[in-house]
């Protein structure tokens, strides 16, 4: 079968030799505790690597701060855009007006009532286009607040797997979540795989950690190990389990 690489030393090894293509993958945890720089550095490993074409889907942030990220661990995303490799579609559904009003960004949604309609198919449109393998969504977290109802939210979140899932392409979809006990967010349940990411304080010390709780189509390790984030990414430490 084949895998996509993740880029992030130690990850392949528990998830069993890669992601694979045609999955919709969570990577769910709270802040700060590196969902986005993994979904940065699978993005950059690829073009880097791999000569493959990725998409870096903004939901949060501005394309400028997704950049500034990049370049805090030294990776070129200047170039990375320059040829083609890398696109960054800001699909961020409200805006900040000059004058400092929050606003639905009309210019991109036009009055459209399911957000998740708009991001899929931009990014599919995108998919199909630059025969990207990789994709970051962050966040859907972001997506699900323009809805009032759950079911209309795992509606959103259903159709937008299943278009994903049906190109050749793996797809990380950021969560801010750790997922509260006795309450299954609903990406972890739609999605093909869940990525844990979480980090705690002892004795004065940042302690993070992975842990790959489900992952469909491959076998894996479901153990909780420990991670750092150092300046060029994530390293995962399959020698120490927490």
């Amino acid at each position: 079968m084949e895998r996509l690489a993740s880029g992030v030393e130690g990850l392949d090894e528990i998830l069993g030799g890669g992601f694979v293509p045609g999955s919709c993958v969570a990577v769910s945890g709270g802040p700060g505790s590196g969902k986005s720089t993994l979904g940065s550095q699978f993005l950059y490993y690829g073009f880097m690597e791999k000569g493959e074409n990725g998409i870096f889907v903004t939901c949060t942030e501005s394309p400028q701060e997704v950049k500034n990220n990049f370049r805090d661990h030294g990776w070129d995303i200047d170039e990375a855009i320059r040829k083609g490799k890398i696109k960054i579609l800001d699909m961020r559904p409200v805006m900040a007006t000059e004058s400092g009003l929050i606003t639905r960004n009309e210019a991109l949604f036009e009055g459209e009532s399911i957000p998740f309609s708009v991001v899929a198919k931009g990014t599919l449109e995108e998919i199909k286009k630059s025969h990207a393998r990789r994709v970051v969504i962050d966040s859907v977290t972001t997506v699900k607040m323009q809805y009032a109802g759950e079911f209309q939210v795992r509606q959103g979140l259903l159709g937008l797997m299943q278009g994903l899932s049906n190109e050749d392409c793996v797809s990380l979809l950021i969560v801010e979540s750790i997922g509260a006990k006795n309450i299954i967010p609903a990406e972890w349940a739609l999605s093909h795989g869940v990525v844990l990411m979480n980090y705690a304080s002892e004795r004065s010390e940042v302690v993070r950690s992975i842990q790959v709780l489900k992952m469909r189509r491959t076998a894996h390790d479901q153990n909780v190990y420990g991670m750092d984030i150092a300046k060029e990414g994530i390293v995962v430490h399959t020698d120490v389990r927490i």
